[in-house]
């Protein structure tokens, strides 16, 4: 049986609790839910190299923080959904799936909003677990989303590099 797949990509918050609800309701074949919830930072990390005067930056773990307010998401509307899809469908074809279940926001997102949630049900734990971290590792990776963050009080803000960390994770699948 195909997984049933819900992907939306949004500029509305959503509620994590509800979209639990989603994945379980009448679904009693499927004993496992697991789920990943990304909120927006209220920093970036920063190497030493890149960090503006003043700012602090940890010799202990290279990495410096530069203060997050807003963090601005754009995409191509259709091709970031069709994105989002292929990656659940490559998920569903890995592990025994009941639901999953993708949205991903878009537009000006405060610090502390809801900006991801990745849902799936199995009827058993591990495929549901592995399921949701490889869709989030997908998801970092070859979705097409563009971040910029911006400071407080910052008319401008800054392009989100692509980090090395997220391009390691997709090694391990």
């Amino acid at each position: 049986m195909a997984a049933e797949i819900f992907i939306s990509v949004q500029a509305e918050g959503f509620d994590p609790g509800t979209e639990y609800h989603r994945l379980r309701s009448e679904n009693c074949a499927d004993g496992a839910t697991a789920m990943f919830v990304g909120n927006v930072r209220d920093f970036s990390p920063i190497a030493p190299d890149d960090a503006p005067a003043g700012s602090e930056v940890s010799p202990a773990d290279s990495v410096g923080r530069r203060a997050v307010a807003v963090l601005e998401l754009e995409h191509y509307p259709g091709m970031a959904e069709s994105a989002l899809t292929d990656i659940a469908r490559q998920a569903a074809a890995r592990w025994p799936l009941g639901r999953v279940r993708v949205i991903h926001r878009f537009g000006q997102l405060s610090a502390g909003e809801e900006i991801v949630f990745v849902g799936a049900t199995s009827a058993h734990r591990q495929a549901a677990l592995d399921a949701c971290a490889f869709i989030m590792d997908f998801l970092k990776r070859r979705a097409p989303f563009w971040k910029k963050e911006i400071g407080e009080g910052a008319k401008e803000g800054s392009w989100v590099e692509a980090r090395h960390s997220d391009e390691d994770a997709l090694k391990k699948w």
